[in-house]
């Protein structure tokens, strides 16, 4: 989606699109924030995967990438995908959208890789092919575990390489095509498997493992050094199941031999076992937000003019729909939260049009603070697993705001107040302070002062 930059107040809901960049507006929008944020993750990522390609190493990377949520991870991620698209053979997907973030497992993200690696293959067929045992192995793993029909083209591109649906590389395409459906619309591996048979995901990781090897070897070929899978969206499945993918299947993920990138959630970087699967993984990358003030709350002019010159691509600032100040207040309430900020911006725009005018002012400013804080409250409420309070979470942190390091103690909660957002990490050495918007919820009911 092309972003057009607002020129007038009306079209700021356009402008401000709460959506990573993609390849129609990368190009125009990025902005690069390593002065704001402390340091640049994804620029040390680039330069290692390309330093294995100029010294002719294959080595597989498996990379845990986490960041708050709202803090442009997956925007990163596609400046990084373009920067080594050329190199590498790049392929990316979110399990938002091809899986059922509810009920994904280990086994329907490993075939969700092999069915995208067949259709690579299926697109690039007049420049590779897969050996007659491999697509043999495949449909018979595939007819001894799959018990549907799959005479429908559920394969909705063109079966360049196969042909026949019912036969062949043509059948496997379907195959994987139908199990992709089936798992995006909530039904599990174990409910479609065959009844008497007993799926072994070493089998799983072998076949793929295969289909990647057969590739990797035709890869010079079309000017590739090593294949780069990068695994979105990990982190919004339910935090219960995400343990489950990460610390019980950590083996199996990195088991598969190219290279990954999978998003980590922000809330297991602070859980005890991650230094338990740390050993399993390559490195371990945490975008920071972008700083917009210092543990004193000042403010950080490097991370504020970072977030304007990203509004400044997208709110025409000669236009003045906005005044300066004022958008640097809305920036400062933000913590650095893109997300919040774009949500904030969008609100004041709304209430100012329903009023009439044509640039926002003061109140356009409280009327989106006060939806904000109203959000932000409803995510302090009881915690039914947890048994913690909403009175549980105000004096957690209230204890992060007095913090005088801002390294707040482990204490149940705080993993919570994290993945939520309630707390937003930042960079240099690693510390933490309370989201603006809940400082003000705290002095609203008086916690804090």
């Amino acid at each position: 989606m092309k972003i057009t930059i607002a020129k007038n107040i009306d079209d700021i809901d356009l402008s401000l699109v709460i959506r990573p960049l993609n390849k129609d507006n990368y190009d125009d929008y990025y902005v690069v924030t390593r002065d704001g944020r402390g340091e640049d993750p994804t620029a040390i990522l680039i330069r290692k995967f390309l330093k294995l390609k100029n010294k002719n190493l294959e080595q597989n990377l498996k990379i845990l990438f986490s960041g708050f949520p709202g803090c442009g991870k997956s925007t990163e991620l596609f400046k990084l995908k373009q920067e080594l698209d050329g190199d590498f053979l790049v392929r990316t997907f979110s399990v938002l959208d091809k899986l059922d973030p509810n009920n994904l497992s280990i086994s329907e993200i490993l075939i969700t890789i092999m069915g995208d690696l067949f259709e690579f293959v299926n697109d690039n067929y007049k420049k590779m092919t897969l050996s007659k045992k491999l697509l043999e192995n495949i449909e018979n793993w595939t007819a001894s575990i799959y018990d549907e029909k799959t005479t429908y083209k559920y394969f909705t591109g063109n079966i360049s390489a196969g042909g026949n649906v019912e036969a062949g590389f043509g059948k496997i395409l379907n195959i994987f095509a139908r199990l992709g459906l089936d798992f995006n619309a909530g039904r599990k591996f174990q409910q479609i498997i065959k009844k008497d048979s007993s799926p072994n995901l070493t089998e799983l990781i072998l076949n793929c493992n295969l289909l990647i090897m057969e590739i990797k070897k035709q890869l010079p070929e079309i000017g590739k050094h090593n294949i780069i899978f990068i695994i979105e969206d990990l982190e919004k499945i339910d935090r219960k199941l995400a343990e489950e993918i990460f610390f019980t299947y950590s083996k199996q993920l990195t088991a598969i031999d190219c290279c990954f990138i999978f998003t980590f959630p922000i809330s297991l970087v602070y859980n005890p076992k991650s230094n338990v699967i740390a050993r399993d993984f390559d490195e371990n990358f945490t975008l920071p937000m972008i700083k917009v003030h210092e543990k004193d709350n000042t403010d950080f002019e490097a991370g504020i003019n970072s977030i304007l010159a990203i509004i400044n691509k997208r709110i025409a600032p000669d236009k003045n729909i906005i005044p300066r100040d004022l958008l640097v207040k809305f920036i400062r309430m933000s913590g650095g939260c893109l997300r919040d900020l774009f949500r904030m911006l969008k609100m004041a725009a709304e209430n100012a049009v329903d009023h009439g005018k044509t640039t926002i002012e003061e109140d356009d400013f409280q009327y989106s603070l006060k939806r904000l804080k109203t959000d932000y409250a409803n995510s302090l409420s009881y915690d039914e697993e947890s048994k913690l309070t909403t009175r549980d979470y105000y004096n957690i942190l209230a204890n992060c705001c007095h913090s005088a390091d801002k390294k707040p103690e482990d204490v149940k909660g705080l993993m919570d107040l994290k993945h939520n957002c309630c707390i937003l990490g930042y960079n240099g050495d690693g510390w933490f302070d309370v989201h603006p918007v809940v400082k003000e919820i705290l002095r609203d009911k008086e916690v804090i002062v």
